[in-house]
Order: C-alpha cells, then structure tokens, then sequence
C-alpha cells in the first residue's frame, strides 16, 4: 500500500515545482489529479488499494480545513468591520451561483438528477456530497464537480478579477472564496495575507448558505 502513498507524495512534488512556471495557469490539484489518473489506468492498479494507501493523506483534510480559521482569526478585526456588508455579499453570491448553475444546466437540457449534483458545487467537497446525499443523487460526481469547480476557481478567477479592475483584498478573497472554496483559497493565499483571510471567510459563508439554500429551493419545487 506504500506505493500509493509515495506515488501522491511524488506526483504532489512535482506538480507543485511545476505551477512555480505557471503563473497561477498551472494548478498542482489538476496536474496531480490528471498524472495519477493515468498512471491507475496505464497500470490498471485497483483505485480501492489505491484509496487505502492515501488514508492518511485523506484523514488530515479535516484538520486542513479547520486550520483556515487561523487566517480569519488574524484579520477578525478588519474582517470584522465588514461583516454585515460580507454576509450579505456571501448569501447573495450564493444563491446568484445555485440559480445561474441551475438555469444553465435546464437550459441545456441536463437531465434533472445532473442538475442537482451540479447545483452544490460551490461549496466544498465534502458540503456539496452531504447536499447530493440527502437529495438522492450522485455523491461522488457531486465531489468531482466540486473540486473541478475549484479548480477552475483558483486558474482563472484572479486574471478575471484583475480584468474586472477588483483589486480590494477584500473583495477578491471573498469572490475566490464564495465561487472556489479550499482549492481557490490556497491560490489567494498566495497573492496576501488579507485575501487569503477573506477567501477563507467566502469557503465558510458557501458551507454555510449552500446547503441551507439548496435546502429552501428543493422544498419549494424550484430544483
């Protein structure tokens, strides 16, 4: 089971020397994911032996992700100033990425069941397969959707923030956050401290509104 292990540790190394070149275009999750992937698939080893050996790997996610409170705990006091005015950013932000998702996603005719493993995606990982769960629908594509909305979040969410003129700390962290979550804040760790804090706040605000929005949507027949 060694061999997973190395292999993750490995393939995560490489791929993050790699984004140093890329100037925030090359993202290590997708490198990492994408060389894995095909190393499973040219070698045909059993993706369960593969999961067992990353087991701890996959236990200190939990603890990652409780750690990005640390950020919002340094900046409470200008984060705090703001709070009102974010909540409300966050809950609308919210509920403008669930409709527009949704409204796509009909739009093109998605048969429903995709469109509600799609809906949650904003939120992590973990949030959006407990909402696809409790809906009856696919909790390891809603996981996959999720992190590939991640992705996409941390890649093209700053040159799209940049291009829109939004150079708030503040307001870029929050937009990465709400839009991105885990994957899309270790990206605005990168480009400061403050924005690293706000996008840290969005991931919290999704988790949060997410499931509760998604929740008051089903039961009033919108989904």
């Amino acid at each position: 089971m060694m061999w997973a292990l190395a292999l993750t540790l490995l393939v995560w190394t490489g791929a993050v020397w790699l984004a140093r070149f890329g100037r925030g275009w090359v993202n290590p999750v997708l490198v990492s994911t994408i060389v894995i992937v095909v190393v499973l698939l040219v070698t045909r080893a059993p993706l369960a032996e593969y999961q067992e050996g990353t087991l701890p790997l996959t236990a200190l996610l939990a603890p990652a992700i409780v750690a990005l409170a640390l950020p919002i705990r340094r900046h409470g006091r200008e984060l705090g100033r703001l709070l009102p005015a974010l909540l409300v950013a966050g809950l609308v932000g919210t509920i403008v990425g669930i409709a527009a998702t949704a409204l796509v996603a009909w739009l093109l005719d998605v048969p429903h069941d995709i469109l509600l493993t799609l809906a949650p995606k904003h939120a992590t990982s973990a949030v959006s397969a407990a909402v696809a769960g409790v809906l009856g629908v696919d909790v390891s594509l809603a996981a996959v959707f999720s992190i590939l909305t991640g992705i996409l979040g941390a890649v093209a969410g700053p040159p799209l923030l940049r291009l829109l003129r939004r150079r708030d700390p503040v307001s870029q962290g929050l937009a990465i956050g709400l839009s991105a979550h885990a994957i899309g804040t270790a990206r605005a760790m990168e480009l400061g401290k403050t924005t690293g804090a706000s996008s840290a706040l969005g991931l919290a605000l999704a988790a949060l509104f997410v499931p509760v929005a998604m929740l008051i949507a089903s039961l009033l027949g919108w989904l």
